[in-house]
């Protein structure tokens, strides 16, 4: 339970503070006075703060930092990313600004400021509970109570019960609603919003896949619409899609996720949505179950007349985009990262034909994924298939076989493949019982199948700047794409060539027993460390192919984004243009990092697999001779060497921490492996040859 004794601040002088019409007209300036009153004779305090509109001269010269911020956001974005939603200890985020538009549809920003200096751990707002909207009002409605009872699947099960309070009141009460003045001030048109962009505006999105977001987005929304008014058929009275797809993106960018008297929940907090943007957060907000109302604190002092920001988290631009409706100019924490992302698609479609992939004088250079990922023959791209494959959809055949059965069944057929081949990948051993006569039923139905081109399931993964999680899962899923037949056949399982280097490398067990088999099941985002060097460098090659094609979709250079963002003429401050400007930018800043990473990886491993040879020859020559000027060459080809390369790039300052660590610590691991293998196949030389002495 939170508890917090404080007073709400107040004004350190014994007078009123002086409110201004900063750039509101009188009926605007109106519709605010009566919102504050209404929340003030209903309890809310927030004696030391104001709200301010600003004009366009304001908007370069208000924030302390050059920038102003979102004035309609808030709230935390699930890892699905289907809506935003706030955790209850308060976001972390970073600054930016939107243009918010009022009901005459009239740019607009606005913002809350400090009347007076804020002291740390003030509590500069109190909104009680009875003027939050929250999920369980919206249930409680007449079309609230039908969706229950409908068991309804929808893209936004918590929100739209928010969005179907506000709706539902706005249409059957209007004027005479106890939340009329906080309707009335929240924006009538959002055009700020991707979902609500003309074609003209999202050109600027060409080549990203943020276009397919916010496609899906309007499909969802759509799909939530037909669903409500399936359960409700009068709801279709109450509000029509395009109101329904407003109502929806004033609460994906407003809503704080609350505990409340011990209950999660949603709510629409009216005034504190009104804060903006900035990070590192200078506030941090909760509700309070003492006073039962929802408060918002100082974490540093605040002068008066500053801007008083909330904070909605560290996350990449384009969540705040299609959420929020901007995007962060710099978006870099204090400590250097950078959370923007770009989505990456690995697999391959359709328009990769059969004959392409075996038939060397039909093989296309200019193939979307080259030939690295088809393996060396039909049953190897099976396996692969398999183990790619692994849980992905519902499992139909054995526990074996987790959720990968009805694509593996699917692809039979297309690659007029071996059912047991591919249960032995999947399984790790030959199918037996139940499992072989799934194959044997498989293989008997897609005889008669005609050959299709190759489908792998497309897996998106969405990295950054960083050797985070999503990296790594997205470096297992290329090692797995290039494998051979006995690399996979290393790491389906780690039962048929479990050495020990691959249960260091895998965490695979040395003998597996059938009981460790059935809890250890590995899938592609399991390949956390190098299979081998060849294997990595062909995943790096796969790696600079997947960036250089994603880099291929966009009109633009990344030099040429960078040369637009400075002309502030074409693309004005908070603009949609140069909000699309500044996200296509910063994906082109994630795929050039990892091109270079990848092509500094191959520079890498093929000077270890130069120095390698260069044992092994040594090696094989001590079986005849002693080689008495093996020092000399080490020390001639020293410069040349892995430890040379290393030292280089550790005292470039433009390399990046992430490339050298990989290449120093994953690498190197490779690398002194192979050499202790080396170094022990000549000590095992030596013994030869001294007992034939």
């Amino acid at each position: 339970m939170v508890t917090q004794k404080q007073e709400v601040a107040t004004p350190t002088n014994h007078s009123p503070p002086t409110r201004h019409n900063y750039n509101y007209d009188e009926q605007e300036f109106d519709k605010f006075q009566t919102f504050e009153r209404w929340l003030i004779a209903n309890g809310a305090q927030f004696p030391c703060l104001e709200l301010r509109k600003y004009d366009n001269s304001d908007r370069y010269k208000d924030n302390k930092d050059g920038v102003l911020e979102s004035v309609n956001s808030r709230v935390v974005m699930e890892e699905n990313e289907s809506e935003e939603k706030k955790d209850g200890a308060g976001g972390e985020t970073t600054k930016s600004a939107i243009t918010n538009e009022v009901n005459d549809g009239s740019d607009e920003m606005r913002g809350v400021h400090a009347l007076t200096n804020l002291p740390p751990q003030a509590i500069i707002v109190s909104i009680p509970l009875r003027c939050l909207i929250t999920v369980e009002m919206g249930q409680n409605t007449p079309i609230g109570r039908k969706i229950l009872s409908s068991d309804l699947e929808l893209d936004a099960p918590k929100h739209i019960f928010l969005m179907i309070y506000l709706l539902w009141d706005r249409a059957v009460n209007g004027s005479n609603s106890f939340f009329a003045p906080y309707y009335a001030v929240l924006p009538r048109r959002l055009r700020n919003m991707p979902i609500f962009w003309s074609e003209e505006e999202l050109e600027g999105l060409k080549g990203s896949y943020m276009l397919s977001q916010i496609s899906d987005r309007l499909q969802a929304v759509t799909r939530d619409y037909q669903s409500v008014c399936a359960a409700a058929p009068e709801f279709a009275s109450i509000a029509t899609l395009e109101e329904f797809t407003w109502a929806r993106t004033i609460v994906c960018s407003r809503n704080f996720g609350l505990l409340i008297n011990g209950r999660r929940t949603s709510a629409l907090v009216p005034h504190a949505d009104m804060l903006n943007h900035h990070r590192p957060r200078e506030t941090k907000w909760t509700f309070c179950e003492e006073s039962q109302c929802f408060t918002i604190t100082t974490l540093k002092e605040i002068g008066a007349g500053e801007q008083v920001y909330d904070s909605y988290g560290q996350k990449c631009n384009h969540r705040f985009l299609l959420n929020y409706g901007f995007c962060v100019e710099s978006n870099v924490e204090i400590d250097g990262f950078c959370p923007n992302e770009v989505s990456l698609e690995l697999g391959w479609g359709e328009d990769l034909e059969e004959d392409e992939i075996y038939d060397d004088s039909k093989k296309s250079s200019s193939s979307r994924f080259s030939q690295l990922i088809c393996g060396e023959d039909r049953e190897c791209l099976e396996k692969k298939l398999a183990f790619w494959t692994r849980g992905d959809v519902e499992s139909v055949s054995s526990e074996y076989f987790g959720s990968s059965w009805h694509t593996i069944a699917s692809n039979m057929g297309r690659m007029g493949g071996s059912a047991s081949a591919i249960m032995e990948a999947t399984l790790g051993t030959s199918p037996t019982g139940a499992d072989a006569a799934a194959a044997r039923f498989a293989e008997a139905s897609i005889v008669a199948a005609p050959q299709q081109p190759i489908v792998f399931p497309a897996k998106r993964v969405r990295v950054c700047i960083s050797n985070n999680e999503n990296t790594r899962v997205m470096f297992s899923m290329l090692r797995v794409l290039v494998c051979n037949s006995s690399e996979l056949d290393r790491i389906s399982w780690g039962g048929r060539a479990a050495t020990a280097a691959g249960q260091r490398l895998y965490g695979i067990p040395g003998m597996a027993s059938s009981a460790t088999q059935a809890t250890s099941i590995r899938m592609c985002r399991d390949i956390r460390y190098p299979i081998s060097l060849q294997n990595e460098r062909r995943a790096m090659e796969l790696l600079l192919e997947i960036t250089e094609f994603a880099l291929s979709k966009y009109p633009t250079s990344l030099a040429q984004d960078a040369a637009d963002l400075k002309n502030e003429t074409a693309f004005p401050k908070y603009s949609n243009q140069r909000h699309a400007k500044l996200q296509v930018h910063g994906e082109k800043e994630v795929l050039h990092h990892f091109a270079l990473w990848a092509r500094t990886a191959i520079h890498v491993i093929d000077i270890i697999l130069h120095e390698l040879a260069n044992e092994i020859k040594i090696v094989s020559q001590a079986s005849k001779v002693t080689h008495p000027d093996r020092e000399t060459e080490d020390g001639q080809n020293q410069e040349l060497g892995f430890d040379y390369v290393i030292q280089a790039m550790e005292e470039d300052d433009e390399c990046h921490n992430t490339i050298l660590r990989y290449c120093s610590d994953a690498l190197g691991a490779v690398r002194r492996d192979e050499l202790n293998q080396i170094a022990a196949e000549s000590i095992g030389i030596e013994r030869t040859r001294n007992m034939g002495v």
